[in-house]
């Protein structure tokens, strides 16, 4: 759905708390992706971690919000053919996300400790290797949110972060664990507000760094869990 910033995240060894703790399941088991269903970045969702409520706002500003209430349990295929556990979100979700797609769906919360949706439970980059990728594109304006990542940080010269592999990076108080570059795919094509195709990223990756290195960002380990705060300085040890 739409890619929501905050200005204070937990990060926990599964990750940022209360990201990507939920996702669409297709009636045959696997996970309803963004790439198959690109209307799907135009639904805003609110999560108040305090209250336990979840708000899902529409295009059409039809809006649902409810206590999450855990029903039935499922296990759903991600992209990896990796098996997610979780339960069923009672109450308006499941109804109110089949009704907008027009085919059954259901609205899973994961079981606690389960990563996200991803290899790692963080990902990072750098708004120099943002730049090189507008810079491919004739200067084209690139919203860092086409990407998905869990950090965005400023004053890192183009790619390198991915120098960082194999390293700890402090961020705030927090210690990550950096692994590889993100391999990158169709979604960060797509316009992160509706959902239309309209920027050939993939192309100005394969041009900058290889035909067969199309890859953004890094994943990383949680080494040190805490709370990470937007202006937190962040060093490579």
């Amino acid at each position: 759905m739409r890619t929501v910033a905050v200005d204070t995240l937990e990060l926990a060894p599964s990750g940022p708390v209360g990201d990507r703790g939920f996702h669409v399941r297709e009636e045959d088991g696997v996970i309803a992706l963004t790439g198959r269903n690109p209307r799907l970045v135009q639904i805003v969702p609110r999560w108040d971690a305090a209250t336990g409520e979840l708000a899902l706002v529409f295009p059409d500003g039809g809006r649902v919000a409810a206590p999450v209430v855990r029903g039935a349990a499922r296990e759903t295929a991600f992209y990896d053919g990796r098996p997610v556990p979780g339960r069923v979100v009672e109450g308006p979700f499941t109804a109110a996300l089949s009704d907008y797609l027009g085919r059954p769906v259901e609205l899973v919360a994961h079981d606690d400790g389960v990563t996200g949706g991803d290899d790692n439970p963080v990902t990072l980059m750098s708004d120099g290797s943002l730049a090189a990728v507008s810079a491919a594109l004739d200067d084209a304006v690139v919203d860092p949110r086409r990407f998905r990542m869990t950090i965005s940080i400023e004053g890192a010269r183009a790619w390198e972060e991915d120098g960082w592999a194999g390293r700890e990076v402090t961020v705030g108080a927090v210690i990550l664990r950096v692994k590889v570059p993100v391999g990158r795919c169709v979604v960060t094509m797509r316009d992160p507000d509706d959902g239309h195709g309209d920027l050939p990223i993939l192309r100005a990756l394969a041009q900058l760094r290889g035909k067969r290195d199309v890859a953004f960002g890094v994943w990383c380990d949680v080494a040190t869990p805490g709370v990470v705060r937007v202006g937190d300085a962040v060093a490579p040890r």
